[in-house]
């Protein structure tokens, strides 16, 4: 008799066993993207601002960093399951830092905001996943006595952004 409860506990820690890391082994970082989209297009984003080239710009950091994260598959719109649209609605360049001097205020350093908005659109449901605006910031010396430049500080709004991006899409409801 001790003998089969033995094995009972044994067969049941087993099977607890298999259950717990069977869970585990199919966790993913996916989150919560519908099962059936495993790939997104990334068109250019339209620029809304005078800035040169952002629409560019902006739209290549977002698909460096999905094919980095490596999440979804990054792909042109025909063979996507999902696209993802963007707007650059505004970049502005605000002071951060002053110091005061005999001659007045200086600004010691300044700080970029690129807002953008987005929509994810499943193509299988025919619907918006997201339509949300993003914003990031990144700050810089405008006297350019460090590498605290404008364009490491449009790099560091652009990464920012995406990051919040990537974060949104992994977290849909």
């Amino acid at each position: 008799m001790r003998q089969k409860n033995r094995i009972s506990i044994k067969l049941l820690i087993l099977f607890l066993f298999i259950i717990l890391f069977s869970s585990c082994w199919y966790y993913s970082f996916k989150g919560t993207i519908p099962s059936h989209i495993n790939s997104i297009a990334i068109p250019e984003f339209q620029n809304n601002t005078a800035e040169f080239n952002l629409g560019e710009i902006v739209t290549d950091q977002v698909k460096i960093n999905f094919i980095r994260e490596n999440i979804l598959n990054v792909t042109d719109r025909e063979r996507a399951n999902s696209i993802l649209y963007g707007t650059i609605t505004s970049i502005q360049d605000k002071p951060l830092v002053y110091e005061s001097s005999q001659t007045g205020e200086r600004v010691e350093e300044y700080q970029v905001t690129i807002t953008i908005e987005l929509e994810w659109y499943d193509k299988k449901e025919d619907e918006n996943l997201i339509e949300k605006q993003f914003t990031g910031k990144g700050e810089y010396d405008p006297t350019g006595a460090t590498d605290a430049t404008r364009e490491a500080a449009i790099d560091q709004a652009l990464n920012n952004l995406t990051d919040d991006v990537i974060n949104s899409i992994l977290t849909i409801w």
